[in-house]
């Protein structure tokens, strides 16, 4: 629910930045570094949905589930997060509205809850060989967190 708030609110900002021409001017080079996120926060998404080819807002899991470690799952057990909060994270930096903050907010905290879900349902289903794989791999930051 979090993200799906979060990106009306994103789309909603943009609308009201871009169409209407209503947002900050903001600080010299703040939006080519905003450009740069959003790039990264794309090019993570595009591998993710390469690697895996499907994606979905809901934590379930299909009959004959195979646990996904390579690819962007090497680095982190949730890419498609840090994938949608660096959109997000990278559009507030771009045109930092009070919406468009409010947007980044949520989607990271949307994407901690999602993990949060996603992970009790791996865990039930797939139990120690999942588990050794949290032990070994980072939930959205390779190396933090």
């Amino acid at each position: 629910m979090p993200h799906n708030v979060a990106f009306g609110l994103m789309y909603g900002g943009i609308d009201v930045v871009v169409v209407h021409h209503a947002g900050p001017e903001g600080l010299a080079g703040q939006r080519i570094l905003g450009a740069i996120i959003i790039v990264a926060g794309a090019a993570l998404a595009t591998w993710v949905l390469i690697y895996l080819r499907s994606w979905r807002f809901r934590a379930t899991l299909d009959a004959g589930h195979e646990l996904a470690t390579g690819g962007p799952f090497r680095l982190v057990r949730h890419p498609i997060s840090p994938a949608l909060d660096l959109l997000a994270i990278g559009t507030a930096v771009w045109a930092p509205t009070s919406m468009l903050l409010a947007a980044a907010a949520l989607m990271v905290i949307g994407s901690e809850v999602r993990g949060q879900a996603e992970e009790k349902l791996l865990l039930s289903a797939i139990g120690d060989r999942y588990r050794t794989y949290t032990a070994k791999t980072a939930r959205f930051v390779p190396g933090l967190y």
